[in-house]
């Protein structure tokens, strides 16, 4: 298992390849990504197929590293499909989710062999011609709640994503008139409560069913989404557990399962490092990662992201420690990083900030505000550092 401060060699060696114009770059950690995936496979039977998805972490490079290792890709538009097959990825292993796909968009991808395309309705399902290439499957609202925040809630009631489970004879009927031999669900990111999670899919195995029992055979894929909060591997994790309910659920069905994990296992695969620009009174540090990077933790619940602070000669400060405020770069009053973080009292203008587990909803969620430059992203294998983008100037 990687060590919890395995990120102490690559800071060393990161810094002193940084540039003045590289006030923040980003980082992929390969080892931490790679035993993450191992982890995830480990975790689940292996009539699984896991499609990561491309919009948790869609850099290039990336999406090619997941490719290499084996695994798809879930596509939430027809611009992430073509990422996806840039990156190598075969049409059986892409996953297109889109709730808004147009007419044009359809006829692409009902022609693209194997490539599993969920209809987020009924009403969409007569926009596919009856004979399809594509494997064409339907979106199933489950109707619970498993402890997913708010905003990040996709199986309420009034969601806007899938045909709700309550309308099971529309649904079955659907199936059974569409060339349809999948069905979807996806509860929500950041799911808590796994017994509520195990009813959802056990409400989706038995809908499944009830479509075979009228057309044998009709129904071969089961699409199970994502939606686990990160976690570190230093624990038992959920992960196992949700594995587990997953294989009793499943235990005597011949279905392949399709997963979307995204967050999950890209967070803490990647770190990031910021110059420090300011030291202010009262303890106000600016730098150059804010909501541009961290637009989730800017407009809702800010995560707790493992600091430390570096001089610009590689070396870690281990002092005494005091509350700051992370103020970032952005022109609105809300773009902070954290409020009260505990900084080593020794910090200065131009040492680093160095923050950890920010692989998954940053580089993907880039702001525009303010037109400010992408950081250059490279990736640490373990030994060394290769450059995997330099830095981007916005363009409109």
């Amino acid at each position: 298992m990687i060590a919890a401060n395995d990120i102490v060699r690559a800071v060393k060696v990161i810094i002193p390849l940084l540039s003045e114009d590289d006030t923040s770059v980003m980082l992929v950690h390969l080892p931490r990504l790679k035993e993450r995936l191992t982890h995830l496979s480990a975790c689940f039977s292996n009539n699984v197929q896991h499609s990561i998805a491309v919009k948790t972490n869609p850099h290039p490079a990336v999406l090619e590293q997941l490719v290499e290792l084996g695994y798809g890709l879930e596509a939430a538009s027809l611009e992430e499909v073509r990422l996806a097959q840039e990156a190598g990825c075969p049409g059986s292993k892409i996953v297109f989710d889109s709730p808004v796909k147009t007419r044009a968009e359809i006829t692409l991808v009902s022609q693209e062999p194997q490539m599993l395309v969920n209809v987020n309705s009924i009403e969409e399902l007569a926009r596919f011609p009856q004979k399809v290439q594509c494997t064409l499957g339907i979106r199933v609202n489950p109707q619970v709640h498993t402890g997913a925040p708010e905003m990040f809630d996709v199986s309420k009631n009034e969601s806007k994503f899938g045909v709700a489970v309550i309308e099971r004879t529309k649904i079955i009927e659907a199936a059974l008139s569409y060339p349809v031999s999948a069905l979807h669900m996806h509860s929500g990111s950041q799911m808590k409560d796994l017994e509520v999670q195990r009813g959802a899919l056990e409400s989706l195995r038995d809908l499944a069913h009830e479509i075979n029992a009228r057309e044998p055979g009709k129904i071969s894929i089961l699409d199970i989404g994502g939606g686990l909060p990160s976690e570190s591997m230093q624990d038992e994790t959920k992960m196992k557990a949700y594995g587990s309910v997953v294989t009793e659920v499943f235990k005597k069905c011949s279905f392949t399962l399709v997963t979307e994990f995204g967050q999950w296992v890209h967070a803490e695969a990647g770190f990031a490092l910021s110059r420090i620009e300011y030291k202010l009174e009262p303890n106000r540090l600016f730098i150059h990662l804010g909501a541009d990077f961290f637009m989730r933790d800017a407009y809702t619940k800010p995560r707790s992201f493992p600091l430390s602070v570096w001089n610009n000669s590689g070396e870690e400060y281990r002092g005494e420690k005091e509350a700051f405020d992370l103020a970032g770069p952005l022109c609105f009053a809300g773009d902070y990083l954290a409020h009260g973080a505990l900084i080593d009292v020794c910090v200065q203008e131009g040492d680093y900030l160095v923050i950890d587990h920010t692989g998954a909803n940053t580089y993907g969620l880039w702001s525009r505000h303010c037109s400010r430059s992408v950081p250059s992203l490279w990736a640490w294998d373990g030994e060394k550092m290769k450059k995997w983008s330099h830095r981007q100037t916005i363009n409109y």
